[in-house]
């Protein structure tokens, strides 16, 4: 079971001073009964609650008010006065002719003019300008390997998009020899049923003649004969 929390914490005082509504009690008291980290937050609040109407009102204690509130004075001896006095010229004393205390392996180096703050600031900058030429090196090499990689990448794809348009462009160039080439053979051969089919033609009609003329001459033959077969008459 889902339960708002939110609103639990929202209306805790108004439920415990007894200041809200019926549904909105109604609620609350539901996810009470049935959550455990809404009750644990209800008998804190309930406590609380119980506890601030427990205090009760004290008379203010009757103290000198002045005499605290004013820090006393601090009696000074003067041997303090004079190590300060003391530890301040010698302050100026250190930063006037620079002195200069080096902790080393050797132990420690006392000098002064800075020049051994010189030394280590050359040998610092020698150490860093070393480093940075360093770092200029790796990088260089690193963006020309990543270059060359780049170069090599679109040398390839340069490449493979050529052969593939060579490729592409040969179909082409195949698909249109093809093309023309069944185009022709379909012409030539409708030529050639068209020669075929006059010479059919032609065939045809001779041999109708030649027909017709064989019956022609069968058919003189025969008058001629039943001519010569007759009686003559005197």
């Amino acid at each position: 079971m889902h339960c708002n929390h939110q609103l639990v914490i929202e209306h805790i005082d108004s439920y415990i001073e007894g200041n809200l509504s019926p549904e909105v009690k109604r609620e609350i008291d539901h996810m009470l009964d049935n959550c455990k980290e809404c009750h644990s937050t209800h008998q804190q609040y309930l406590e609380m609650h119980q506890l601030s109407h427990q205090w009760q009102e004290q008379d203010t204690p009757d103290w000198h008010r002045v005499k605290y509130a004013v820090r006393p004075p601090v009696k000074q001896s003067n041997w303090l006065n004079w190590g300060a006095m003391a530890t301040s010229t010698m302050a100026i004393l250190m930063v006037v002719f620079q002195l200069e205390i080096v902790s080393a392996d050797r132990g420690l180096t006392i000098s002064f003019g800075g020049s051994q703050t010189e030394e280590k600031i050359a040998n610092l900058v020698d150490s860093q300008l070393a480093s940075y030429k360093q770092a200029l090196d790796v990088s260089f090499e690193s963006k020309l390997n990543v270059a060359l990689e780049r170069q090599d990448n679109l040398s390839k794809i340069r490449h493979a998009n050529w052969i593939e348009k060579n490729r592409s462009e040969r179909q082409q160039d195949i698909k249109f020899v093809m093309t023309g080439w069944q185009s022709q053979r379909y012409e030539d051969q409708k030529q050639v049923d068209q020669q075929l089919s006059y010479i059919a033609d032609n065939q045809i009609e001779n041999n109708q003649a030649i027909n017709q003329l064989f019956q022609s001459v069968s058919n003189g033959r025969g008058r001629k004969a039943n001519s010569s077969l007759r009686p003559n008459k005197l």
